[in-house]
């Protein structure tokens, strides 16, 4: 066993993978080539399968390695990776002497299975064994370490394929290209594309698709347009995975013109679109209100024979329920079931937040029902949509009993169904249930963050309670949790709204010696709190100091500086100063 492949603590790793039934049953072996598996033997099952093999490492003389290799590389074909280890596994055991292709079938399946390190080892051992890998070798390596993150390792070993006289394929070159874009260095990704075909290795469309799917990705869709237009120039044929990352690309920047230019173009240069395209288009077009555009695309896309999937539906009727077309959405959901696309959580999601924005909450309250009855789980989602719509409807005690229904017998409310819940309870003043809610969820090893406390302290300052908004903002410091700017806005709205002018400008300073630097919001709660509480010269100072860092005053302030000019004489000399107003807007 020195000289076997496997490192002595891989020897019993995967042997557990070849089924007990295989090893114990006789099932009748291929009648062709001896009983051994040949070359057609992609239809025979996986016990005839691994019993032929079984017979093959037991007979004397053996068959050669290359009938090993076509057992075992029928399995990797059929995904069963892990066989394909314990086979070799036996291999080894058993004497059997593997050759370059068995490794690597071995090598592939292992990076397949994330047991890249193993894969490594195996590599090493060829090259003691005087087994010489070859480009198909290095390329399953380098795409195992990319696929488990470690690009240094990928980008390593493809340094020491070219160093060992092995030649980089475009396999080679598109595994590291794609990830190094997935490692996040763009930069370098574009570099080796560069160094590829001055190192005599042309690239073929998935380099370029790999480049401008990733640029397109990170927003940069013009750079994704001048390789479309590079590639077209060397007379490589986009296909259509390459129009549908730049469609994409178009549609997440809202350019619209730009994508229809683009999938006229595709269909010019007799590229057929297919589901995925149209379904990116429908979706851009309903994202930016343009849903009957949208809904004449969905049309042409049944007329061209291409099928719509349940993405494409979701798409469309997402953009009904943000026209609130709910009737319409409804028509979607009904023709997607009937055409057999059966609709899932996400489907009945959509639906019912268009019901809830739409202020229809006994139909969005039906779908919840529809869901039970068709056996399908309500997710958190559902849940939190429903309750928050009730909130914003003033109806937070129906909300917590679909609350309690949710902890009985649906999923476990997260964070944010528990934000939804106090903002709720806060905003029409069921303080104490918004605290047996806190506490609910610290029993349920849940901590309430930053989010949760600034809608109590909210929630408290509307409710008049001062002292419990500032003893709760106090006690955030104890507990280790550090407010943020929306917090601090929070409670200076709190205290000038009290008239504690002096604590909420004291409390506006710490903010910055805190490390949060107030921003446009700050400045204006501040300055309308001081001209609410008639300190005119000090919400000036504040004005020119909110100038001074580029913010600007909204609306509200402006309006409220308006109304107070002909009654206060500094706020009037302040508005007379030309390049103080022009400032201000």
């Amino acid at each position: 066993m020195e000289m076997g492949i496997f490192p002595s603590s891989f020897l019993f790793f995967n042997h557990h993978h070849i089924s007990t039934s295989a090893c114990t049953r006789k099932p009748s072996l291929p009648q062709n080539n001896g009983g051994f598996v040949g070359n057609n033997s992609t239809n025979i099952s996986i016990d005839d399968a691994l019993a032929s093999f079984h017979r093959m490492v037991r007979i004397n003389p053996r068959p050669s390695v290359a009938e090993y290799v076509k057992v075992v590389g029928s399995f990797a074909k059929k995904k069963r990776y892990s066989t394909v280890v314990s086979l070799c596994n036996q291999m080894d055991l058993f004497g059997v002497t593997h050759n370059v292709y068995s490794l690597n079938i071995l090598i592939n399946c292992l990076c397949r299975l994330n047991h890249v390190d193993f894969a490594v080892s195996i590599l090493g051992k060829m090259f003691k064994l005087g087994i010489h890998p070859t480009a198909s070798t290095f390329n399953a390596l380098i795409n195992g370490l990319c696929n488990e993150g470690k690009i240094k390792e990928a980008v390593g070993l493809f340094n020491e394929m070219v160093r060992s006289g092995h030649e980089p394929n475009v396999i080679s070159y598109n595994t590291i290209v794609k990830g190094l874009f997935k490692s996040g260095n763009r930069n370098m990704a574009v570099h080796v594309f560069k160094k590829m075909e001055q190192n005599g290795c042309k690239p073929d469309v998935v380099t370029y698709n790999t480049i401008i799917d990733n640029l397109c990705k990170d927003r940069l869709v013009n750079d994704a347009m001048e390789f479309l237009s590079e590639m077209l120039g060397r007379g490589i044929p986009p296909n259509v995975f390459t129009y549908n990352s730049i469609v994409h690309g178009f549609c997440n920047l809202g350019h619209l013109n730009e994508a229809t230019r683009l999938f006229k173009e595709m269909v010019g240069r007799d590229v057929m679109p297919d589901t995925v395209t149209f379904t990116i288009l429908v979706d851009g077009l309903c994202k930016e209100g343009m849903v009957s555009e949208a809904r004449h695309v969905f049309e042409t896309m049944t007329e061209k024979g291409v099928e719509p999937n349940i993405s494409t539906y979701n798409a469309l009727m997402d953009g009904y329920c943000l026209q609130r077309q709910m009737n319409e959405a409804k028509k979607v959901f009904e023709i997607m079931i009937r055409k057999g696309c059966a609709p899932g959580a996400h489907s009945y999601n959509i639906l019912i937040n268009g019901y809830c924005k739409s202020r229809r909450m006994d139909e969005a309250k039906s779908l919840l029902a529809e869901m039970y009855h068709k056996a399908l789980n309500p997710d958190t989602v559902t849940y939190s949509t429903l309750m928050q719509g009730l909130c914003q409807l003033g109806r937070p005690k129906e909300a917590l009993n679909l609350f309690k229904e949710m902890c009985s017998y649906g999923p476990r409310p997260n964070l944010v169904t528990y934000v939804i819940l106090l903002d709720g309870f806060c905003k029409h003043g069921h303080l104490d249930e918004a605290l047996k809610l806190l506490k609910s969820m610290q029993e349920k090893n849940l901590e309430p963050n930053i989010v949760h406390y600034t809608i109590l302290i909210e929630g408290m300052f509307i409710a008049g309670k001062l002292e419990v908004a500032k003893e709760l903002f106090s006690k955030l410091f104890g507990d280790g949790i550090r407010p943020d700017i929306r917090t601090y806005t929070v409670m200076i709205k709190g205290l000038l709204k009290e008239g504690l002018s002096d604590e909420a400008y004291d409390l506006f300073r710490k903010m910055e010696d805190d490390g949060f630097l107030p921003n446009s919001c700050s400045y204006n709660v501040m300055i309308q709190g001081f001209l609410q509480n008639q300190n005119s010269s000090t919400a000036i100072r504040l004005i020119d100091e909110m100038v001074g860092k580029r913010f600007s005053a909204d609306l509200s302030t402006f309006q409220m500086l308006l109304d107070l000019e002909s009654q206060d004489e500094i706020i009037s000399q302040f508005m007379r100063g030309s390049s103080q107003g022009n400032k201000m807007k």
